[in-house]
């Protein structure tokens, strides 16, 4: 995937120069770590952000899941998270699988035995990640309700484990961590990059899809986005690769998938309609104020102040693991 004249984005050429290699280390534990370095290596926002924790983001889940899996087009197959209609998709259901095939792609190319979902959901990416294949996967979830559901769908194909992946360690060595559309409601984009880089081994991946800040962060629609979904890591890619590099990955593979989202079906329009009905009563109800993220969130990729992207990162191999727990 992704070669230098791919419709989707690019390979990123050669190696992205390390601009924490002049800085010193802290070696403190990544769950130790304060939110204050974050704001070292990306621009401090002009405006105050609400800020979420790990408990508000399982909340959010364990209250919406249910809904989720009963009127989400994806529900069927247990999948939360965006169709992307790339080159070559011509079903619904091959659409949800795009970016899993995209990772079953980079799986194979690099030889990974042991990979790890950051924030597993109910189990639906890892089942189709692995199956045929001979990998071992784990899967990592704040929510009771995913824990319970993934165990229930994967059996023992997968280990799922219920803990906060910002601040609780990791599960590790493993060749290859993803996360799809997880990374942007870490409480702690810091601790997280830098919990992942401890269990991550050397020459292997870190790959995350995701939606990536590229216009006004004060913006109306930016703000409902986060709130309706829980979004403490919203953040602009430059800010993630300067994460990325200060604890020892490099990019080397950015697509612009936003493209290849389908923005205008009725139901999208339908939803918009709802949301401009109930506005006022959406903070009092846990479903409405997700249908205010997720109409929030449609606005936000039509007027190009959010981009959907798959980026992967490589490891340089310069962390220390953590022994296989």
């Amino acid at each position: 995937m992704g070669p230098k004249d791919s419709p989707y984005g690019s390979r990123v050429p050669g190696s992205v120069t390390r601009l924490a290699a002049q800085e010193p280390k802290d070696v403190r534990p990544p769950f130790q770590r304060s939110r204050e370095s974050l704001h070292h290596v990306s621009p401090v926002p002009s405006v105050r952000l609400v800020r979420f924790e790990s408990a508000d983001v399982a909340r959010y889940y364990d209250q919406n899941t249910a809904n989720f899996l009963a009127r989400g087009q994806g529900g069927a197959q247990g999948t939360i998270h965006r169709a992307v209609w790339g080159e070559g998709i011509g079903s619904r259901e091959q659409a949800f699988h795009f970016v899993h095939d995209l990772l079953r792609a980079r799986i194979a190319e690099s030889g990974a035995r042991r990979i790890l979902d950051l924030g597993c959901g109910v189990g639906a990416s890892l089942e189709h990640v692995l199956h045929g294949t001979e990998v071992a996967g784990i899967g990592v979830t704040n929510s009771r309700v995913h824990t319970e559901l993934a165990r229930t769908r994967l059996g023992a194909r997968a280990t799922i484990l219920e803990l906060d992946f910002c601040s609780d360690p990791l599960p590790g060595p493993v060749d290859l961590a993803f996360g799809i559309e997880s990374f942007v409601q870490a409480a702690d984009a810091e601790a997280l990059v830098a919990n992942i880089a401890t269990v991550v081994a050397a020459n292997g991946y870190l790959v995350l899809c995701d939606d990536f800040l590229a216009g006004a962060e004060d913006d109306r629609w930016v703000r409902e986005f986060r709130k309706g979904w829980r979004l403490s890591s919203l953040l602009r890619p430059e800010a993630l690769d300067a994460l990325a590099v200060e604890n020892g990955f490099e990019l080397v593979e950015d697509l612009d998938l936003t493209p290849f989202l389908k923005l205008d079906r009725s139901r999208d329009r339908a939803l918009g309609l709802l949301i401009a009905l109930t506005r006022p009563l959406a903070s009092m109800n846990a479903i409405l104020e997700s249908y205010l993220g997720s109409n929030a969130l449609r606005q936000c990729l039509k007027r190009g102040l959010v981009a959907y992207r798959y980026r992967v990162f490589q490891a340089s191999g310069l962390q220390s693991k953590e022994p296989v727990r």
